[in-house]
């Protein structure tokens, strides 16, 4: 058998239980085939629960020890790792948890799923020389309507219609889980890494819309258009755009031709 035939089948038998393997492997007096192979079989979904107990510690804080587990067991083994690196394993978690937990327990933590990967998406991004206020004070007035912005690649929004924040806050508190998954309305959070530090807020509405159309490589003449109040929206949108200049959202600016 060539090498790549005896990996494809090593890698067959751990995933989905293959035969065929055993009768390549030796015994030995004091470990047969089946105790030899089953210390690779087992041990491959027990290294994925304890890496990603590292990237989803709410997930597994909300779920408990057992239900966890059994999550990334059945994960493992029909989503099998196609990176070099674990750490860009996992992202499945939120859509089996869709398909395996039912009611306001399934919802949540399909979203608390969602934001724990956003989180280490934005920690693991990118790093981007942030645009200055004298970089944006250069340029002259009458070019400010085209311009367009790009944004740090740490930036990631996220709707959430749950309180998934708020079990994630308690897990990393070792706390007292909250009372309910509901929220009172669907909100949407912006979260970004400064340095080593990820920070998080809700947004409110006017500067969500304004966001998603920067986003989107909006105009800063569009950007102003979310706003209401035609008059006032530039101001606005000036306001917006110092914060995110004092966030570090802004890594780039141009003029759109």
């Amino acid at each position: 058998m060539k090498l790549l035939e005896l990996q494809r089948a090593f890698q067959s038998h751990i995933l989905h239980g293959t035969g065929g393997i055993e009768a390549i492997v030796p015994g030995s007096a004091r470990f047969d085939v089946a105790t030899r192979l089953g210390v690779y079989s087992g041990g491959y979904a027990e290294r994925l629960i304890e890496a990603l107990a590292q990237t989803y510690p709410a997930v597994r804080f909300a779920l408990g020890e057992r239900t966890f587990a059994r999550l990334i067991r059945t994960l493992a083994h029909e989503s099998p790792s196609r990176h070099f690196s674990v750490r860009y394993y996992g992202e499945g978690l939120a859509t089996l948890i869709a398909g395996a937990l039912e009611g306001p327990q399934g919802r949540g933590c399909r979203e608390l799923a969602l934001w724990e990967w956003d989180l280490a998406a934005a920690f693991d991004a990118a790093d981007a020389q942030t645009v200055s206020s004298a970089d944006l004070a250069a340029i002259e007035p009458a070019s400010w309507p085209a311009l367009r912005f790009e944004l740090t690649p740490s930036l990631h929004v996220r709707t959430l219609a749950t309180n998934a924040v708020e079990w994630w806050k308690a897990a990393c508190a070792d706390g007292t889980r909250p009372r309910r998954w509901r929220a009172r309305r669907p909100a949407q959070w912006v979260l970004w890494r400064s340095e080593l530090a990820i920070y998080f807020r809700k947004l409110p509405p006017a500067e969500e819309r304004m966001l998603a159309a920067a986003r989107c490589g909006a105009r800063f003449d569009e950007m102003c258009a979310e706003l209401e109040g035609a008059e006032a929206a530039p101001v606005r949108a000036a306001t917006l755009l110092h914060g995110w200049l004092k966030s570090g959202w802004i890594v780039g600016a141009r003029i759109a031709p």
